[in-house]
């Protein structure tokens, strides 16, 4: 009976063991910002960076005058850029890949300056939302340049941007920008934006999505709407 039951209960602890293991594998898990290039002035947080160094989610990436770095985001992006003077915040990253299709969570904050990204395509239930202190823009499958004053520039895919409780839907080879009075309007890029260097050209074709524009802003407006 002693060996019975000792071996019940090496049956039970496996058993645990296999249940806690399972749980921790279906857990999101956290992914990070890793530095591929630095130019001049550039900090994550308080830490000059350089690189091969990691930003976290919680941390902060400064440039300064003339800087700028780029960060390699794996599963979240892969890739954005950090222009001169700007300031963001790695809000989220995390991914769960335990179900049929990766769950990925990328929330990033520019409280100022300008940023440029590539997003791949995901799942459906997948989001990337960059903040200003205008504008939420819900991004998958794009190539963009987003500014803290709320400009969205897309250059391959589309994004859909919230301002001041109306909604926005920017494609490729347009800019939501706004007027000196603080209006918002969707239109063509304007000549002189700086284009990423990962876009392609998007002189002389129309409008083309990448993967599923399947947005978690709902009710956005077509750019072809908007005034």
């Amino acid at each position: 009976m002693k060996t019975f039951g000792s071996f019940s209960r090496v049956v039970g602890l496996c058993a645990s063991t296999a249940l806690l293991s399972s749980v921790a594998l279906g857990a999101p898990q956290t992914g990070s910002a890793q530095v591929r290039s630095v130019k001049n002035s550039v900090w994550i947080g308080n830490e000059s960076a350089k690189v091969g160094d990691v930003a976290k989610p919680g941390s902060t990436v400064k440039t300064g005058s003339g800087s700028s770095t780029s960060l390699y985001l794996g599963v979240n992006g892969p890739d954005v850029n950090v222009r001169e003077n700007s300031m963001l915040a790695i809000d989220e990253l995390s991914f769960d890949d335990a179900g049929v299709e990766t769950v990925i969570t990328t929330k990033l904050g520019l409280s100022q300056g300008e940023i440029q990204g590539r997003v791949n395509k995901t799942s459906s239930q997948s989001s990337y939302l960059v903040t200003t202190p205008k504008t939420t823009a819900a991004i998958r499958g794009t190539v963009y340049t987003i500014r803290a004053n709320g400009d969205v520039y897309v250059w391959e895919g589309c994004v859909d941007v919230v301002s001041g409780g109306s909604n926005f839907n920017v494609c490729k080879g347009q800019a939501l920008t706004f007027s000196p009075a603080g209006v918002a309007s969707v239109g063509e890029i304007p000549v002189g934006v700086v284009k990423p260097a990962f876009a392609v050209s998007v002189s002389g074709q129309a409008p083309a999505i990448i993967g599923p524009v399947i947005s978690p802003i709902k009710g956005a407006v077509p750019a072809r709407n908007a005034e």
